[in-house]
């Protein structure tokens, strides 16, 4: 592997989706800018541009609504050729939202997270200038996850729509999806498939959920306690949660050094160690499963969620051990086999949505790799998380910086020049000269 050359092309991606104060995930499919693919494109840009790493955050804050949310797509240079175009969320001019367009959904929030690791890799007085200018808000949104989207007072966020969990279409979904029939649908045209063949992207049924769901969001006018009443979605979503804490975690230590009071941070992370394995853990299955709070009762789908508690600190030794041992390590879930090269899947094998080319149905994406990575290395297992590492460095040089890879071969799928590709990049390869 040339290393040197890997970090070329990716510093050239990220300035080929520069668009001055945001990164576009790519420039054709997503021309916009999106919540977690900000936050760690952040990161990439701190490598070689610290400045434009700040300038990253600033933008995804600067959309912030007054209720506290951070949007999951923002239009700060206005509608272009994608659907959803900004005024089919109607978001403008409600009492809560922001004074910059954007949709009415949120998505994991890595912002902490990502400044927090900027910051520990300058430790400038700049960047301590830049995390003091930030925390406030970034614990506004915190607060806004562990209240307005709290369905049952056990301070675990729910999501309203598959969009906010940042896996649209993965085949957790699918229990809650099949029981929504949509009606009257607004007018829309799907674009995404102008630029990615719709083999790799959601099903149409799917997609015309997804809409209907929008809808609904507009007619509530987006307001976080009527759609608790009357979403037919509402999930409490592991990744999500896991992320959450993660940052909860971060966001305390900026806390820390910052000379700010913790007590409403320490009082949201005990809630979470509380609630989150009484809600998420199956232990005939050793797996964490999402929540679907109409259906009361668990997702039972065997997806790359399953590890994200590694990365927040959630699991227990034991519990670790066996995800680990019985499905990370496992040839028919996760692990290379004769049917699969690449780790890690989206969805595991053996499950019955399980398609190698579909969106989140099944290939590899280059964000969870270095999630799962992370908590991996948290709690000792060095060598699979450089399994993951290796995996990932290997599908770009081989395939580019694609949006996503089919585990079988690695070819690419979706978007090109995509932009957290070349981020996580730079941040795999800074990660290998740290453990060498």
């Amino acid at each position: 592997m040339n290393e040197h050359n890997l970090i070329s092309r990716a510093q050239q991606v990220l300035r080929l989706n520069d668009a001055g104060d945001f990164t576009k995930p790519s420039l054709g499919q997503y021309p916009h800018q999106w919540n977690w693919d900000s936050a760690l494109i952040a990161l990439g840009w701190a490598h070689f541009d610290l400045p434009r790493a700040f300038a990253e955050v600033r933008s995804l804050l600067a959309a912030q609504w007054r209720d506290g949310m951070v949007p999951h797509i923002i239009y700060p240079t206005g509608a272009s050729a994608y659907f959803p175009p900004p005024e089919f969320w109607q978001t403008d001019n409600l009492a809560h939202s922001g004074s910059i367009q954007s949709s009415g959904l949120t998505q994991p929030p890595l912002i902490a997270t990502m400044v927090r690791m900027i910051h520990a890799y300058t430790r400038s007085d700049e960047s301590r200038a830049f995390v003091r200018e930030v925390f406030p808000q970034i614990l506004g949104w915190h607060r806004w996850l562990h209240t307005a989207r709290d369905a049952d007072g056990t301070g675990l966020p729910c999501i309203f729509h598959p969009w906010e969990s940042g896996a649209d279409n993965s085949p957790r979904w699918s229990p809650a999806l099949d029981r929504i029939t949509p009606t009257d649908l607004p007018p829309f045209k799907r674009r995404d498939t102008q630029f990615v063949s719709p083999d790799e992207r959601p099903l149409a049924p799917d997609y015309e959920r997804f809409v209907h769901l929008i809808d609904l969001g507009r007619r509530a006018r987006w307001e976080p306690r009527t759609l608790l009443e009357q979403m037919p979605f509402v999930i409490q979503d592991v990744m999500l949660g896991a992320i959450l804490h993660r940052a909860d975690e971060d966001l305390r230590a900026l806390a820390l050094e910052l000379g700010e009071p913790t007590q409403e941070l320490d009082a949201w992370l005990a809630r979470t160690r509380e609630n989150f394995d009484a809600r998420f853990w199956d232990d005939a299955r050793g797996l964490y499963f999402d929540y679907d709070i109409r259906a009361h009762a668990p997702i039972r789908v065997n997806a790359c969620h399953t590890f994200a508690p590694m990365f927040a600190g959630l699991a227990s030794p034991a519990q670790a051990a066996r995800l680990v041992r019985e499905h990370f390590d496992n040839p028919d879930e996760y692990a290379p086999s004769d049917n699969s090269r690449f780790s890690l899947p989206s969805t595991a094998k053996h499950e019955p949505g399980y398609a190698p080319r579909r969106y989140w149905c099944g290939p590899v994406w280059i964000q969870i790799n270095w999630i799962i990575a992370q908590g991996l290395l948290r709690y000792g297992y060095g060598a699979q998380a450089e399994q993951l590492r290796r995996d990932s460095l290997a599908l770009v040089e081989q395939s580019g910086f694609r949006e996503y890879f089919d585990p079988r071969d690695g070819t690419g799928c979706g978007a090109v020049e995509f932009s957290w590709s070349a981020a996580l990049t730079l941040e795999f390869l800074n990660q290998g000269k740290s453990n060498g």
